[in-house]
């Protein structure tokens, strides 16, 4: 059975018309990501700093370190969070420096800053296009506030997450000695206390 020429010119006119609009769709959907910035990421000097995870890690009480939390380099007590984030840094069209200490945390409302308290992302040089994975630590007050994230020298921002309250009394050392708790020296193992037969 012969098709009729109508009917093939139909459906190479379909056809075509589906792939000019696809193409014309792609266009559209590139210019628009190039001329918005990305939601997750911050430029600063020639580099990109894009977040693809943010996570909040509660501090430790006293009675989790058994009482023993004074002389710990660094601790992050129970009144405190530790906010992690994953950072992918990349160059652009040229080669560039990084340095993640650039960033800061800003609580909602706050001009002050937090920097970095540790991570793994020592400042180095990327190739054109090259990029590096790693992560920083904020250390963050556990007073239910928003933070976001900028690098200094720009007022762009972004959302990372709200921390949650700390518990009553949170914060608060029971750091007690034996004297303290026994309200004296306690006998040496084979003396008699003062008084006793």
């Amino acid at each position: 059975m012969r098709r009729s020429p109508a009917l093939s010119l139909r459906a190479v006119a379909l056809v075509v018309a589906v792939l000019v609009a696809t193409v014309l769709g792609s266009w559209r959907a590139a210019s628009m990501a190039a001329t918005r910035p990305d939601p997750s990421t911050l430029d600063a000097n020639g580099v990109s700093y894009t977040v693809t995870h943010v996570e909040q890690v509660k501090g430790l009480s006293d009675s989790a370190l058994g009482g023993m939390s004074h002389g710990i380099q660094n601790l992050v007590t129970d009144d405190k969070a530790l906010v992690t984030l994953t950072l992918v840094i990349t160059a652009g069209d040229s080669p560039g420096s990084y340095d993640a200490s650039v960033l800061r945390a800003f609580a909602a409302g706050s001009t002050v800053g937090i920097s970095p308290a540790g991570g793994i992302l020592a400042p180095g040089h990327l190739r054109a296009h090259a990029s590096i994975e790693g992560f920083l630590s904020f250390v963050v007050p556990r007073d239910g506030a928003r933070f976001t994230l900028r690098a200094r020298g720009s007022s762009r921002e972004l959302p990372l997450l709200r921390v949650d309250k700390a518990p009553p009394g949170a914060g608060q050392h029971l750091h007690q000695s034996a004297t303290a708790t026994t309200g004296g020296t306690s006998p040496v193992k084979g003396q008699a206390r003062r008084g006793s037969p």
